[in-house]
């Protein structure tokens, strides 16, 4: 009595750029849908030992491709990857695979399957892809519908010579031109004797004494086996295994085709494994089966099916790929850096523009204390590009509170700040473009003492702002602040600025240009003040030389500032955002109301000891002695010959400002009020 087929089943190959995609998938565009998605499979005939044939290969393409290469027979596939390794333990792998088995029945019985073959090789994946730690739980099943009674042998394996595999494989591959791919997996073949209509006889010689036929599965309810003898019929399938007698996976569901479509019990079929290159090599076997006889071969209700792949050890159960095994640490960041931003957009702030904060280019003035923050808060957005600016070095009261020094940088006279701050980002996440530079920003009420060196700084400095998108304003002093407010309001920067006292702080952006004239622009640091920068170094004892603030307050303000800039550049008008004016007892939530990240304030301005924040918008004043428009349009028209001016005289900038005005007509005014004095006033 002869034995059941055998099935050689069929094992997942995953290709790790397709490990890489479904993961960006998921976090860019699938978010918290677990709807199911295509993916293409494909199989081929592969010289390989039989245990590791029969591989279902999913490239890094596979979900968004539906084209197979050449020499594959493609697969039709779903995965449905879940959020939660929960959803994954508690999902109905029964009903998954009923359901997906329900999908191959239904198209053998309606006719479908003549269009699409390849779903007699349908598979589907339940995943869980965890994130974070770059694991990926699976579980494929390949659905086979059950054939009873069973398929057995009816006589021995055959196989071809050279010549007849040589000649099939020119016709298999004739034939796949003119179809769909989605039919290369299955077809018809016959062997045509006598003259051959379609070929002359002078075309190619033959070393055969009859030609190959082949045909779609549809072709054999038209006829195409007709008076062909049984010993010349064939219905073949790809078979990516290599076990001397045992098909592969794909036969299963076709067997079930043959009985339900074909009405036949016995037949020939080609286990078709020969490719193009070693056509000659006759891999390819025919097996004679046939199955018992029976009243009626019409199958009137589903099989019974199975298919869930098993694990290495044998096992049913799921499979995990660690890719951070695999994967460039580099490029591990990289994907790490920008998962928490990404997973913002999934319901919290599905509009959140991601790229218009990760290209800003920012350059920091300062790299101390509120420079460390942040920049520290800069990457932890996203931001690619951050440049310092400092003229100092690392002393041995910096680490503490500096984030970006170490001890070993205060060693031997410390570190270039800049240059030390930029390396270390590096070190943080080296996907970041850091670099340092040491120079000193020219200010005002300190008088130039090498002209050279100070035109070399100013015309680095606006290189520098020149090349970067948003200017952060970090220094220790007021009067170093006034230079690049100047330079900022002149090129249209976005500048940042952010000032501390011992348990206070301000935050604010500085007012671009205004493109609405009925809007009044925004103030910059300097719009409140009614005297010009001077020098604030001078005749100050230690406590008043060193930033004395308490320790949290530099990163409370840090932090602020980073976020005033992130909500800016959400802003439909960037830059040119109006400031909401608060009213009392009321703040709006978002303005406008669709922004992701809710309001853009102009300045906030915080107190420790009480904890309170005040949101303020302020106006541009002007004679402002760094924004007005007679202090821009002459570093705009003089550059150089103006700042060296406005370092030489120390009148200067109040004179062309207005303030000095300002002062002089205040002054007469307060000359002309008559004051009264008290009884208690004259005695004293």
């Amino acid at each position: 009595m002869a034995a059941p087929l055998q099935f050689a089943p069929f094992s997942s190959e995953i290709e790790l750029p397709f490990y890489s995609a479904l993961f960006a998938s998921k976090i860019d565009h699938d978010k918290l849908d677990e709807s199911a998605r295509n993916v293409l499979g494909l199989y081929e005939p592969r010289a390989e030992q039989p245990e590791a044939s029969c591989r279902m290969q999913i490239l890094g393409n596979a979900l968004t491709t539906k084209s197979s290469p050449l020499g594959t027979a493609r697969a039709e596939g779903f995965i449905k990857n879940l959020n939660t390794i929960e959803a994954f333990k508690n999902t109905d792998k029964s009903a998954m695979l009923h359901t997906a088995a329900c999908q191959i029945w239904d198209a053998i019985n309606d006719g479908t399957i003549y269009s699409i073959p390849s779903l007699l090789c349908s598979f589907v994946v339940l995943s869980f892809a965890d994130l974070k730690k770059y694991k990926f739980t699976y579980w494929f099943a390949f659905p086979a519908l059950h054939s009873n009674p069973q398929w057995k042998r009816a006589g021995p394996a055959q196989h071809f010579d050279a010549n007849e595999s040589t000649e099939l494989v020119e016709a298999v591959g004739t034939w796949r031109y003119s179809v769909d791919n989605r039919e290369h997996g299955f077809f018809l073949a016959k062997k045509f004797r006598g003259p051959d209509p379609d070929v002359a006889e002078d075309d190619c010689p033959k070393t055969i004494d009859y030609t190959w036929k082949i045909a779609s599965l549809r072709c054999f309810e038209e006829g195409f086996f007709n008076g062909v003898p049984d010993d010349d019929c064939y219905v073949a399938f790809v078979d990516p295994s290599t076990y001397p007698e045992g098909p592969g996976w794909p036969l299963r569901n076709l067997l079930v085709l043959i009985r339900q479509r074909f009405r036949l019990r016995r037949l020939n079929i080609l286990c078709y494994r020969d490719t193009q290159a070693k056509r000659h090599e006759a891999r390819s076997v025919v097996l004679p089966i046939e199955m018992d006889a029976i009243a009626d071969l019409q199958i009137a209700q589903m099989p019974k099916v199975t298919g869930w792949e098993r694990s290495r050890n044998g096992k049913l159960q799921a499979q995990q790929a660690n890719l951070g095994e695999y994967m460039d640490p580099c490029r591990l960041a990289d994907s790490s850096v920008d998962l928490n931003l990404k997973l913002m957009k999934w319901r919290l702030a599905p509009d959140l523009d991601l790229n218009a904060i990760k290209n800003t280019k920012c350059l920091l003035l300062g790299a101390g204390t509120l420079g460390g923050y942040v920049s520290r808060n800069l990457m932890g957005w996203g931001v690619r590009k951050i440049t310092f600016v400092d003229s100092g070095r690392v002393s041995y009261s910096n680490p503490v509170r500096q984030p970006l020094f170490e001890f070993d940088d205060c060693i031997n006279g410390g570190k270039p700040k800049a240059a030390r701050a930029a390396a270390m980002l590096k070190r943080i996440y080296p996907g970041v473009e850091s670099e340092g530079h040491c120079l000193s920003v020219p200010m005002l009420g300190h008088p130039i003492t090498d002209e050279a060196q100070t035109k070399s700084d100013l015309d680095k400095l606006e290189e520098l702002m020149r090349e970067h998108d948003a200017i952060f304003l970090l220094m220790d002093t007021r009067e170093s602040r006034w230079l690049p407010t100047v330079m900022g309001k002149a090129m249209g920067k976005t500048v940042m600025n952010a000032a501390l006292g011992f348990d206070s702080y301000v935050v604010m952006r500085h007012g671009a240009e205004r493109e609405d004239e009925s809007q009044a622009a925004l103030g910059c640091y300097f719009c409140n003040d009614v005297v010009a920068p001077a020098d604030s170094m001078r005749d100050q004892t230690l406590d008043q030389q060193c930033t004395v603030t308490r320790p949290g307050v530099a990163a409370i303000a840090s932090a602020l500032l980073v976020e005033l800039l992130a909500s800016l550049l959400q802003h439909p008008s960037g830059q040119h955002a109006a400031a909401p004016q608060p009213t009392a007892g009321f703040i709006p939530d978002r303005d406008p109301p669709e922004h992701p990240l809710g309001l853009v304030p102009h300045q906030i301005r915080g107190h420790i000891s009480t904890f309170q924040n005040l949101v303020i918008r302020g106006h541009s004043y002007d004679c402002c002695s760094a924004c007005s428009p007679k202090i821009v349009a002459a570093y705009r028209q003089d550059g150089w010959a103006f700042l060296r001016r406005a370092l030489q005289e120390a009148d200067y900038v109040g004179e062309l400002s207005g303030l000095a005005e300002v002062q002089r007509q205040a002054e007469e005014l307060a000359g002309e009020v008559e004051w009264e004095e008290s009884d208690e006033m004259e005695e004293v």
